[in-house]
């Protein structure tokens, strides 16, 4: 599992880093997201589910944690 620490970035910044992460084609298929801003709560279960990443789990904080399946391309 890879960690991305999004911790004090604000919206839509830790999306961006997300999706930058999950096209850098690396062999972990999980990563874990840690954001502190609150509108990651709406806004990554979304991408999750019109991208077709399964979202595993959603920790609430702050800060937030949020588990997502990255799906093979």
């Amino acid at each position: 599992m890879r960690t991305l620490d999004c911790t004090d970035l604000k919206c839509p910044l830790p999306l961006l880093r997300l999706k930058v992460a999950m096209n850098e084609g690396d062999e972990d298929s999980i990563i874990r997201l840690i954001t502190t801003d609150a509108i990651s709560l709406r806004d990554i279960p979304a991408f999750c589910n019109r991208a077709g990443h399964r979202l595993v789990s959603v920790t609430e904080g702050p800060p937030h944690a949020f588990d997502i399946e990255v799906a093979k391309r």
